[in-house]
């Protein structure tokens, strides 16, 4: 099977498995089990493109705000792209446009993230009344307010929440009480039979806590539907040290190091290996930015069109995208998780331009 199929394949597996994890939820099993047969269409979708030359990513992740409600220590979004004002962000209503375009082009799963996109409530509140597939949104969690907890318990839109690995590690990184709030706002969405996941940035500091029994008990009793596990890309001067050892990523990566948790569980970008090379670029994934640049990769937010004023038919269509895509088994994980990020050259001698905000 085609590498980009396969993954488009997984991502339909990665919704049976979270079904089969608490099959006695009726309700919560039918919107994973509707979610994988949408994955089915869209993939057909795809390859109807493809024949047509045209390259369509099976995932879309949308950054919707470059704004945060913290400054955490290490962030690789606020380091790649510095916070601008509101009014550089595409508008609710052209976001809305592009992703009825992206699900009309075959696109199976949209990803929303930030910054914090828990800012932009209005825009979160239409995505959840668009007919489709469920939508992670990944969240620090501390906006979770009672209005919020509604929205994601009734609509497609499922939370993710970042955490730092166990309290300490969160105080650590994101400051006193945060661990405390995000736990219970799961809590509350467990007890209602919600859908929502956990994304963890696994750093040499915390590789030994996720690999722990207690803490991967303490996971497997959360309630979550999906792990994600993120490999810390550095990318502010004097973070080099927070990259995961050579040790540590084997350890993260081996098949049996989350095998005692029920639910599926998502590494990257060490799950790229079995794809032959990175998925960037539309291979499995694109990413868009709050003002409409459409870039590789949310870790190399490299650029050279975008889908702020045109179609995102014709963004697809990018010249940079398709030099990255054909070079893709030569970016290969390096230290500190993103190979691509490490091309600056090689993209900027492409004529791709690095993000920047306004």
């Amino acid at each position: 099977m085609d590498p980009s199929a396969l993954f488009g394949e997984r991502i339909r597996s990665l919704f049976h498995a979270s079904a089969r994890s608490r099959p006695f939820d009726i309700r919560r099993t039918l919107r994973l089990l509707k979610t994988a047969d949408f994955q089915k269409s869209q993939a057909r979708r795809r390859a109807e493109a493809a024949a047509e030359g045209r390259t369509v990513p099976a995932v879309l992740i949308a950054s919707v705000t470059r704004r945060c409600n913290l400054d955490c220590v290490g962030c690789y979004s606020k380091a790649l792209r510095p916070a601008a004002g509101s009014n550089a962000e595409l508008s609710d209503e052209r976001f809305l446009e592009l992703f009825r375009e992206a699900l009309g082009l075959g696109v199976g799963v949209l990803m929303l993230a930030g910054g914090e996109p828990l800012l932009r409530r209005n825009l979160l509140e239409r995505v959840s009344r668009m007919r489709g597939p469920l939508v992670p949104v990944f969240t620090n969690g501390l906006l979770m307010d009672p209005a919020y907890l509604e929205l994601f318990a009734r609509g497609s839109l499922v939370p993710v929440f970042s955490i730092e690995g166990d309290s300490a590690q969160t105080r650590e990184r994101r400051g006193t009480g945060i661990h405390e709030k995000v736990w219970a706002s799961m809590e509350t969405l467990r007890a209602r039979g919600a859908l929502f996941g956990i994304s963890i940035t696994a750093t040499s500091d915390n590789a030994d806590t996720l690999l722990s029994a207690s803490f991967l008990k303490t996971l497997e009793e959360s309630g979550a539907s999906v792990l994600f596990v993120v490999e810390y890309v550095p990318a502010s001067p004097g973070t080099e040290r927070l990259a995961l050892t050579t040790t540590q990523k084997t350890a993260l990566n081996s098949k049996a190091a989350f095998g005692g948790l029920r639910f599926p569980v998502v590494i990257l970008p060490g799950d790229e290996e079995d794809y032959g090379g990175c998925l960037a670029a539309g291979r499995g994934f694109l990413h868009l930015s709050p003002e409409g640049a459409l870039e590789a990769c949310p870790f190399a937010p490299f650029s050279d069109t975008g889908a702020a004023d045109r179609p995102l038919k014709e963004a697809l269509d990018s010249p940079l995208m398709a030099a990255i895509r054909a070079r893709h088994s030569e970016l290969t994980e390096t230290k500190g998780g993103c190979a691509l990020w490490n091309q600056g050259g090689w993209l900027a001698a492409l004529g791709a331009c690095a993000a920047k905000a306004g």
